[in-house]
Parts: C-alpha cells; structure tokens; sequence
C-alpha cells in the first residue's frame, strides 16, 4: 500500500475535525454578537437579556406591555429572523398582515388574492397588506407607519397584528445598534397606532 492511499483517510477525518471547529467557532462569535446588542439594547430599554447563551431574549416594557426581541440564526430547518413581539392589553378588531411585495405575492394577487391599498403608490407597489377589514386596515397603515415601512423595505420586514399579538420581524438575523432600533422603533409606531384607534 502507497504512503499517500493511506494518508487520505487521516487527511479525512483532519478536515472534518477543522471544518466543525470553524462552524462552533462561527457560532460562538455570532451568538456573542447577538448578545451583546441586545444587553446594549437591554440597557437603553430598561430591559433585561434572559434565556440560553445559545438563544438570548431581550425582555422589557413598552407603555406597560411586554416587549419580548428574539434572534434566530438560520439552520437547515428553519429561516433566520429577527422578531419583536408584544402582547396587546386588548384583542384588535381584525387581523393584519403587511409583508414586503414579492414574486410570489405578485402572483398571487394575479391569482385574485386581496391586497388592501393606501392611496400611496410607492407603498402599494412595494408592500402587501392582508385583512378583511380595508377600513381597518386603511386606519392601522397611516403615512407615519407607510414611511417607516418604506425606509426599511431593503430589510423586508413582516407584520403580523393578530388578536393581542403584534409581531415585527425581519428575515435575518440584525447585526447592528442601528438594525435593532429601526425594528423597535417600528413595533412601538404600530402599539402608538393600536393605542390611538
């Protein structure tokens, strides 16, 4: 047997070995990252960072409801996403959802799916807004949430107001001060709105 035949199950197994440090490394560096932005977030909102080191979760109130900012890397099995979610001291009178427009939404409105609009080209074209309620949702979207959603249309952010439970989040996993605020300061302008109806 040659000397090299033999070394390519040890050279093998070497390059396993490295490849999954390099991945528990990465995982580590981002799981850091993640936490230390939301204790600086913490910090700002008087909140506090609980759950795993794996898995932080930003904790606080905003006009006495609970506030709860999660960070999901992705995997194989599930997307990434950056989530904040409050829960409502009453229920909404009808469900919403507003998602950035895309080739899938653009057929489906093709197909007759409902697709609610504001009155304001630029955010009709770039944003999907679902409910059963226009007038609802024609009084939630107003040109103060319609300018925050446009500036943050490169993030892609999703809205979800059901029953007491508002959601706002982003495909990925946020990675800036700058990131978090903008994502924050988007939930509370939909809690200020809900409070104001």
């Amino acid at each position: 047997m040659d000397i090299t035949q033999s070394l390519f199950p040890v050279l093998y197994v070497f390059l396993i070995i490295i490849t999954i440090v390099l991945v528990i490394v990465l995982s580590l560096w981002r799981y850091r990252t993640i936490k230390r932005l939301m204790e600086n977030q913490a910090m700002k909102r008087s909140g506090t960072v609980v759950g795993t080191f794996l898995l932080p979760l930003l904790k606080f109130s905003y006009r006495a409801l609970p506030v709860l900012v999660t960070s999901v890397p992705g995997s194989k099995y599930r997307h990434a996403k950056t989530e904040v979610s409050v829960t409502l001291l009453k229920s909404v009178p009808r469900n919403l959802t507003i998602l950035k427009e895309s080739v899938a939404t653009r057929l489906g409105k093709a197909w007759g799916a409902a697709d609610v609009q504001v009155e304001s080209d630029e955010f009709d074209r770039d944003f999907l807004i679902k409910t059963e309620d226009e007038a609802f949702a024609r009084n939630v979207v107003n040109f103060t949430l319609q300018n925050k959603l446009l500036e943050m249309k490169q993030e892609k952010p999703r809205i979800v107001l059901e029953g007491t439970w508002l959601t706002v989040q982003v495909p990925r996993v946020v990675k800036t001060e700058e990131g978090y605020d903008q994502l924050i300061d988007l939930a509370f302008a939909l809690v200020d709105r809900i409070q104001e109806l």
